[in-house]
């Protein structure tokens, strides 16, 4: 039977801080760290005055802004927004941004992972990549109602004019919050044909507290807390004390999901309602 000790947990916290020319650079998981191979994740903080330019190169990048600098920006594609909380960029091979520390220091949240060959792609162009923040985003509720969360990439979402949110199956990433007593079903993750060593797959804790179940051991999380699963380790993640925010990690988004545990709503969710009184539409994962 799995247990905690099948899955690695890496405070980032207390992880080494690099000195780069941007500021600190602490590596939170990769193949020597944890035995993820599709995945790379860097917590990095962007000291006040300094620019971090990620650069897709022939690597899909995700940034995503943990922590706001006062007066920071994100530049991308000739435009400019503000580096606020929630924000960031999908950089797709061949595109570049820049993320500015203005009045103060920029903590970003850096995930990197290698072009996905052909069979998970299914089809998909590819790119190009874009900007993002919780008001281009479309929130989604579980049936439960305990767990709301935005896509930050996920190919099946569709924005409200119809299209795809995101034109690659390389990464599957975004915020969750649990509520007060909100949890997963206990699930596990494994391959498919195009795929067939799974999804590396990490969860990264912000705000309050939780604990992860795997067989019949767990762990409490702190925030700021690293946890990666290797494909087939059935887990569940609990809300403990209060709500929970985190951030979830999928690559390469090819992957099949197992409910394990004898829970009627399993993984059903579904898009926040357009106007007030519309019939909820569900999310169509396939």
């Amino acid at each position: 039977m799995a247990t905690i000790s099948d899955v690695s947990i890496i405070n980032s916290n207390t992880a080494e801080a690099k000195p780069v020319e941007t500021g600190l650079e602490r590596t939170i998981c990769g193949d020597d760290l944890c035995g993820s191979k599709t995945l790379t994740v860097y917590r990095r903080t962007v000291l006040e005055g300094r620019q971090f330019e990620p650069q897709g190169s022939d690597d899909y990048h995700l940034v995503y802004v943990m922590e706001t600098s006062k007066d920071g920006v994100i530049s991308f594609n000739g435009e400019t927004h503000p580096a606020e909380e929630g924000a960031g960029v999908l950089l797709v091979p061949g595109e570049k941004a820049g993320f500015e520390a203005s009045g103060s220091d920029l903590e970003l949240l850096h995930m990197v992972t290698p072009k996905p060959p052909a069979g998970v792609e299914e089809g998909l162009p590819g790119g190009p990549g874009y900007f993002f923040n919780r008001q281009t985003l479309r929130p989604l509720s579980d049936a439960s109602g305990g767990r709301v969360r935005r896509f930050c990439a996920e190919s099946t979402v569709r924005l409200l004019d119809g299209s795809r949110l995101t034109p690659t199956n390389a990464i599957q990433a975004g915020e969750m919050r649990y509520h007060e007593g909100g949890s997963s079903p206990y699930h596990q993750h494994v391959g498919t044909d195009a795929n067939p060593d799974g999804a590396a797959h990490c969860y990264m804790t912000f705000k309050g507290r939780g604990v992860v179940e795997v067989g019949d051991t767990s762990q409490e999380l702190e925030p700021g807390t690293l946890v990666y699963f290797p494909p087939g380790v059935p887990h569940r993640l609990r809300a403990l004390g209060g709500p929970l925010d985190y951030f979830e990690m999928q690559a390469w988004r090819s992957f099949k999901t197992n409910v394990l545990s004898e829970e009627e709503l399993g993984l059903r969710w579904y898009y926040e309602p357009e106007s007030e009184g519309a019939e909820p539409v569900e999310w169509d994962q396939s």
